[in-house]
C-alpha cells in the first residue's frame, strides 16, 4: 500500500479575472474621497457602499458572478450571498494595512485595480498558530503559518472572512488601489434541530419589521 497524504480542512480561496478594460473604473475610484485609517496606514474611501454607484455597475455584476461560482462550486451550497458593504483602499508609498479579519461576514473579496510586482501583495496568516512545531528546511502549503499571494490588476480574490490578512509597507513609487467587500447570506443558515438556525426574515417578521427589498427586487437593483 502506498503512503497517502491527506490535507484535511483546507482553506479555499478563489481568484477570478475580469477581462474588460478597467481604465474608467480606475480613474473613478482613484478620485474618490478617502480618509487615512492611522498614520502610515492605508486610506479607505469615505463611501463604504460603492456598489450603489452606477459607475461601478459592471464590477458589481462581476463580483456577484464570482460569488456564485464560489458558493455553488466550492461551498457546494444553494444559499445566496449578498454584498453588505463595499469600499476602496488606497496604499500610497510608505503605507501598510495591519493584520485583521472581517467580522459579521461570510466571504470577503478584494479586487485589484492597480497592482503589480512593484506593489506589496496580500499576506494571509493562520488563525491558530501551532504551540510547538518542527523547523522546516523548506516552506510549503503544509508547514507554513503565513502565505503571500501575489495578484495582478483585474483579479478578484475571494476568501473566508475570518482568515487573517495584511498588506506590508508599500516600498514602491505608486499607490496600490483596490476594492474590498463583505458578504452575508440572504437565506437561513444552520438548522432548527441542531439549534444553529439563523433566519433574518423570520426574526424581522416576528418583530413586525419589514425587509426593505424582496430578494427579487434586491437582485434587480444590485445587478
Amino acid at each position: 500500500m502506498k503512503d497517502e497524504l491527506l490535507q484535511i480542512f483546507p482553506i479555499p480561496l478563489l481568484i477570478t479575472k475580469y477581462e474588460n478594460d478597467l481604465s474608467k473604473e480606475i480613474n473613478y475610484v482613484d478620485n474618490l474621497s478617502y480618509t487615512e485609517q492611522k498614520q502610515n496606514y492605508n486610506f479607505k474611501s469615505t463611501n463604504s457602499y460603492l456598489l450603489e454607484l452606477e459607475e461601478l455597475k459592471n464590477l458589481k455584476n462581476f463580483f456577484y458572478e464570482s460569488l456564485n461560482k464560489f458558493t455553488k462550486n466550492i461551498s457546494q451550497s444553494d444559499q445566496r450571498l449578498v454584498i453588505t458593504q463595499c469600499w476602496a483602499n488606497k496604499n500610497p508609498p510608505g503605507s501598510r494595512h495591519h493584520e485583521h479579519v472581517h467580522p459579521n461576514s461570510i466571504l470577503s473579496g478584494v479586487f485589484y485595480l492597480r497592482q503589480d510586482k512593484t506593489l506589496p501583495p496580500i499576506q494571509f496568516a493562520k488563525s491558530v498558530q501551532a504551540a510547538m512545531k518542527l523547523d522546516p528546511k523548506k516552506y510549503n502549503n503544509l508547514n507554513s503559518e503565513s502565505f503571500i499571494l501575489p495578484c495582478t490588476a483585474g483579479e478578484l480574490l475571494l476568501f473566508p472572512s475570518d482568515l487573517k490578512h495584511s498588506v506590508p509597507t508599500n516600498t514602491g513609487t505608486q499607490s496600490r488601489l483596490s476594492i474590498s467587500f463583505n458578504t452575508f447570506s440572504i437565506d437561513a443558515l444552520g438548522s432548527e434541530n441542531s439549534l444553529t438556525h439563523l433566519d433574518i426574515r423570520r426574526i424581522m417578521n416576528e418583530h413586525n419589521w419589514r425587509l426593505y427589498y424582496s430578494w427579487e427586487h434586491y437582485t434587480k437593483r444590485i445587478m
